[in-house]
């Protein structure tokens, strides 16, 4: 029996199939869900969610919806297009952090972070919540090391402020 539920809200089943091998290969107990629409449903312990589907940018409406009726779920963007206004947006409709498509520097950060979360979902409630803000900080690092390395010479490394 799989007690762990995570939702991948996104449109390309490529994403979908490569992210969810990657998840229950690498994570015990998780059973992954891919939805190619852009709805909220209920019910899952971590949301990974694209912003495009087919065009239009649907990720804020998504993360708001998830985050009134699930306070206590993680919910991570996964999306090829990141720059900073969009950045600034998902974090106030409640996204804990938000990772490029492009790079497996950060779907390895990402894969950690819901490893972590699930690990703590039976946790104190106060740690639980205080999680955002570490999941907030492990983004941060991982997007600053992304511009390091792309300062340094680094061409094929691409960081969120490339996008």
């Amino acid at each position: 029996m799989h007690d762990n539920k995570i939702a991948i809200i996104d449109d390309d089943p490529f994403v979908v199939a490569h992210l969810s091998e990657t998840l229950t290969s690498r994570l015990a107990d998780v059973h992954v869900v891919g939805i190619a629409e852009p709805v909220a449903p209920a019910g899952f312990d971590v949301y990974v969610v694209d912003n495009e589907f087919e065009g239009d940018s649907r990720g804020q409406d998504i993360i708001r919806r998830i985050r009134k009726f699930s306070p206590q779920s993680l919910i991570l963007a996964y999306s090829a297009y990141l720059d900073r206004k969009f950045l600034r947006a998902l974090l106030r409709q409640g996204c804990e952090g938000a990772f490029d498509k492009g790079s497996l520097e950060e779907l390895e950060a990402m894969i950690n972070i819901i490893e972590l979360h699930l690990d703590m979902k039976n946790a104190d409630p106060d740690k639980i919540r205080g999680l955002g803000n570490t999941v907030r900080a492990i983004s941060g690092l991982v997007h600053e090391w992304n511009l390091r390395l792309a300062s340094n010479g680094r061409a094929d490394v691409k960081s969120i402020s490339d996008a």
